[in-house]
This record gives structure tokens, sequence and C-alpha cells, in this order.
């Protein structure tokens, strides 16, 4: 593990040295390497050393596609939210969106990277026909992952897969794929030459033969979805078999860790993206920066909240928040009932019904939680109450009725992945600060604002553990961190392979998948489905725990959208996705932590979440196709746009 990390080390730093300032010129005959000084391509294909700092620069335009979009894509499901005081992100609303917008298309630069690895390593005589057959299999490989990123959001993409020139006038004119099942064909070809060809180690941080398997895994689960070929099923489960059955991973004994600095390089993680603390800082991502509040000791005394930070500058926590997870995204995490020993939503085990009484959500009151004078705070306020066109704003109230305190009775025996995910009412967090998130609490979403909602605090009630560092020595925007993404791990190979199997209809096999990530990285009980509906309930579940905040579920519900039936509420296939058609929700707990409500989230209309089939694909950007056309090449519109 170690010389993984200084051979990655090594990597990344030549590549930066060789790459400082320049990129392959437009010609393509020059690569700047340093400030006036540069080499031709005959030098960077004269070694294995030169050629794998070239190889490695390019993980910044195929690998790092993946990296750096958790935030955002986690708040375009029921998981997540971005919002703050005056913006929120519109996409999953749908407002504003048309044949303009751009998800991700063209990538013409990345793509020529790819095909230069191939071309230029097939003809470099100082390699070796070993070192050749690597370099190639692994440049298929990244070109793989550049037409996957555009194919899970348009379908379709342009494919050159060569190395063009001024002189490639017909190649300039190369139509878009034709249809999803085309564009999936490419990508899985691309990802077989990298299973072919590439070896079976490599150093943290670059692909092998089991990193092409696992994003084989995942592509061909997506490719099922859109095509329905069968075969990709078979697919699926033999590449989760390969990852699975080569011994060379385990699933995590710290679940929260591997997405912490300690964990960065666990046995379970497949492939990771790493980031070195020289070019790396707290506001490099969104992933950190955007999950941190910003509230100081002045705040928190101004407001009447407690307790104060114990940092004697009162800022330990600095950070420009936006983007939290939801009650709905914590309802999924089961809790242990205290009588029975069963795993349970937190509002169906024993502890919650002997100790809560819930009441009516209609009998609450504007300032029935909580009324400041000082600073003119309510809960609930006005914007709480009555409805929305999608339902009752607050949809659940309850109240302790003996000496137990809500957020306990919530949080505690819960599934252990929500400790290593979720920041929630009085948990320790950054610097070993205890965060409260109730009224009045230190990091509740009204302590800097005159409302219940403010700039850089919670909109939710949670904050996002996961994914965010403790850096030394505090959480700053310009203090440095390595950092890393976890891209593919072992734990998604169970997650893809049961849903292949429930797809199969082989509901045994699915459900034992299922409990390996369950049992093993939650701590619960195994799950007891034996019907169809009852194993679908339970993997979509455990897929939402198991894989949140990975940049991954988005991409799932619009699979089982896809599928319909159980997989999306019992809509027919390719109908709305219920999920992603309904509002998120919040709750506040009283300062006491003796009475609670949830409410859907309605600032700048977040309540208005929408789904319409259109958006299975995203448009190929009108401006690019009008571009084309210009040129003689006519493109079909997605569907809907």
């Amino acid at each position: 593990e170690n010389k993984n990390r200084t051979d990655m080390n090594k990597y990344l730093k030549y590549g930066l040295l060789c790459f400082t300032g320049g990129v392959l010129a437009t010609s393509c005959d020059v690569m700047d390497t340093k400030p006036m000084e540069s080499y031709d391509e005959d030098l960077v294909w004269s070694s294995k050393e030169t050629a794998d700092a070239f190889v490695t620069e390019v993980y910044k335009s195929s690998v790092a596609l993946y990296a750096g979009e958790y935030a955002y894509l986690e708040s375009y499901t029921p998981n997540g939210i971005h919002s703050d005081l005056t913006n929120l992100d519109a996409f999953p609303t749908e407002v504003g969106m048309d044949r303009t917008t751009n998800m991700g298309f063209g990538y013409f630069a990345n793509l020529r990277n790819c095909n230069l690895i191939i071309e230029k390593a097939a003809a470099a005589t100082a390699l070796t026909e070993v070192q050749k057959s690597e370099l190639i299999a692994e440049g298929h490989f990244l070109r793989s992952l550049v037409n996957f990123y555009q194919t899970l959001w348009e379908g379709r993409f342009v494919p050159i897969m060569k190395v063009l020139t001024p002189e490639s006038t017909e190649d300039f004119k190369t139509p878009l794929t034709a249809n999803v099942a085309e564009s999936y064909k490419l990508v899985i070809d691309d990802m077989n030459a990298g299973i072919e060809g590439l070896p079976e180690e490599s150093a943290s941080g670059r692909v092998n033969k089991y990193v092409a398997y696992a994003f084989r895994c995942r592509a061909a689960l997506q490719a099922y979805a859109y095509t329905k070929d069968a075969s990709y099923l078979d697919m699926c489960i033999e590449s989760a078999n390969a990852v699975i059955n080569s011994g060379k991973y385990t699933l995590s004994s710290n679940y929260g860790e591997m997405f912490q600095k300690a964990g960065a390089y666990d046995n379970e993680i497949i492939l990771g993206y790493y980031r070195l603390e020289k070019n790396t800082n707290c506001g490099s991502f969104s992933e950190m920066i955007s999950c941190v509040p910003n509230v100081n000791n002045d705040e928190i005394a101004n407001s009447n909240a407690s307790p104060l930070f114990k940092d004697a500058g009162g800022r330990s926590f600095e950070g420009w928040a936006s983007y939290f997870p939801t009650q709905d995204m914590v309802d999924q995490y089961l809790v242990i009932d205290e009588v029975d020993g069963k795993a349970k939503p937190w509002n169906e085990t024993a502890q919650y019904k002997n100790s809560v009484k819930e009441e009516d959500p209609s009998a609450l009151q504007v300032g029935d939680f909580v009324k400041v004078e000082l600073t003119g705070r309510v809960v609930p306020d006005e914007d709480d109450m009555g409805s929305t066109e999608k339902g009752k704003k607050i949809v659940r109230y309850g109240r302790v009725t003996d000496d137990s305190r809500i957020n306990e009775i919530m949080y505690n025996n819960r599934d252990k992945r929500f400790y290593g995910t979720i920041v929630y009412d009085s948990c320790t967090w950054l610097s070993g600060e205890l965060v409260t998130l109730c009224c009045q609490g230190n990091l509740w979403a009204g302590v800097r604002k005159d409302q219940a909602d403010s700039w850089y605090t919670t909109a939710s009630g949670y904050y996002w553990r996961k994914n965010v560092y403790e850096v030394s020595p505090r959480f700053y925007v310009s203090n440095n961190t390595d950092y890393h993404f976890v891209l593919a791990r072992l734990g998604e190979m169970y997650m893809n392979r049961a849903e292949a199997y429930l797809l199969k209809g082989e509901i045994d096999k699915a459900v034992a998948d299922l409990n390996v990530t369950r049992t093993q990285h939650g701590g619960l009980p195994p799950s007891m489905a034996v019907t169809e509906e009852e194993a679908w309930r339970d993997y979509i579940r455990e897929r939402r725990v198991e894989m949140a905040y990975e940049g991954n579920l988005y991409w799932s519900y619009l699979r089982w959208g896809k599928y319909g039936g159980y997989a999306n509420e019992g809509e027919k296939a390719n109908g709305v996705i219920q999920a992603l058609n309904r509002p998120v929700h919040k709750i506040q707990i009283t300062k006491d932590r003796k009475r609670y409500f949830i409410g859907q989230i309605v600032r700048n209309r977040a309540w208005n979440r929408n789904f319409t089939t259109k958006r299975y694909l995203m448009p190929i950007p009108q401006s690019a196709i009008d571009r084309r056309a210009a040129s003689g090449i006519t493109d079909e519109q997605n569907p809907g746009w």
C-alpha cells in the first residue's frame, strides 16, 4: 500500500512538472512542459517514464470527469438538496431547462488525448511489446470513460476513434451515434479492450484490469436499462464476479473512514482519484467548501444559541455550505429496535412508539417551537404553514411523552453508515466540536440571519460528513489538504450484481448480495425479503445508503424509471420517476428535544421538484446541432427536446 502511494505520487508529481502551463498545442506537434521549454512527441514516446507522464495527465480529462460531481449529482436525487438563502439549483425542478442545455457534450480534446495514447504507443519503438499493449489498452479504457460520460447524459456522442489532422475533412463530418445502443456498444468495446490488455496490478489511482471490469459492470447495467438487451445483465454479473472473485479487494471494516484521509488507500477501493495537498485546498471542491457551514461564536451568542465552539476564536466552521442531505436520505438508515432487535424505520421502532405521540401537523402554529424577540426568528415560520401544489408542507409532527429525547430516539442504534455519512443533532464534527442542529443550536439553519434559513447553514437540519476532511490546523478555504474521490469500490459490485439478479428474477441471489453490504458496512441484521416487491424495496434502500454521495444514485434512478414496476413505485416502464417528482424534506427539533416536525423544503420554490420523461436523455445542445448542420452534418435531437 505504501509502495502504491509512493508510486502514484511520483506519477502525479512528474506529470505536474512535465505539463505545467500547457497541454498539446493545436497542431498536436508540441507538448509544453515548462515555461520557455517544449518537447516534441518523439521525446514523449521515447521512454516508458515520459509516456507515463503524458498518460497520467490525460486522467485529468477522462477519469476526472467522475470526480468532483458528488455534491451536485446527489442534490438531483431525494438524498440531497443544493440551496442557500436566495439561490436554488433549478435542475431538479426542470426550470429553465431546454434544448440549449449542455450537461456534457463534445469533449473532442479529451478524446484526442486518448486517441494519441493508442496511436503513439503502438508506433513507439522505445517501448517493449508488453508496454505498448498496456498503454494501448489504457488509452482505450480512458476513451471509454469519456464516451460513457456523454452516454450517461445524452445517450449519443460523436465517435471520434482516431487522431484527426487538418486533412481529415471527411472525419470531421462524423455523425452522432445513431442511438443509445450504438453508443453503449462502442463504450463496451473500449472497456473490453481495457480488460484484455491492462495489467492486473497498478499503483493506486492508475487503472488496471479490475478497474475496467468495475466500470464495465456499471456501464452494462445502464446499457440494459436503455436497450433491454439481456446480454448486458450477464455482462454485469460476469464483471462483478471478476472483481469479487479476484481476491484483490475486501469490504472496508470502517465505511466512513474510506472517504476520509485515513482511508484513502482502503483495500475496498478499486479506483480512487487522488489529489496532493501541494495543489489542493479546502476550496478546491464543492464536496469540501460547499458542505461546511459558516458560523462563528459571535453569531451563536447573538442568536441566543448554544453551545459556543471550544476553539478559542470560534473559527471551526468557515465554509460556504449549500449542499445538504435531506430528511428523506436520513429516513433510509434503519434503526435497531431495542425490544426485538430488528432493523426498522426510525418511527416504527419500539423506542419511538413507546415514547413519542404523533400529533396532527395542522395543529402547529407559527412560532410554536421558538420565538426569539432579539432577532425575530420564529419556528415554524409562515413559509412552513399550509400546502404547496405537491401537498401539505408539514408532513409529520411528534411530541416526546417521557424522559427521552427525540434526537436520541431518532439517531441512536442506526445503520453504522449513518454515522460516517451524516452530521446530525448533538454529534461531534470538525475539530471535535459538539454540533447542535436543534432550534437555536450552534449550526442550526437560523443561527446567522433573521429567519430559519440562512447563508451557508443547513436547509435541511443536516450536513454531509462523508467526503469532508478534517484539515490541519483547521478547515479554511485556502488551507491545503490531500484529497481523494472514491470512483469505484467493491461495495458497488455487490449492489450492481444484486440489481442484475433482481432483473433476472433470481430473488434469493439478489437478497444475498444486498445483505453483504447491509450486514458488513451497516451492521444490520440481514434482509429477510422473499417476494420481488420486498426485494426491490430493500435493495433500493440499501443502494441509497451504501452509495450515498458518490455520484452514483442519479443514474440509478434513471435505470429504475426505465424498468418500472417495483423499481419505480408501480409506474410503467419509462414513466415518470416518482422519487424525482416530489419535494424533499427538512427537520426542526425544539431546543429541549421534546418536539419535532418534518416538512417540505420550500425556500426558492424548492418544493417544486419535477421529472418529465424527456430527462431520461438530456438534449444534444442545439448550438452544436446548428454548427454541425452548417457543415452539412444532419443530427437528430433527442426525444422531447
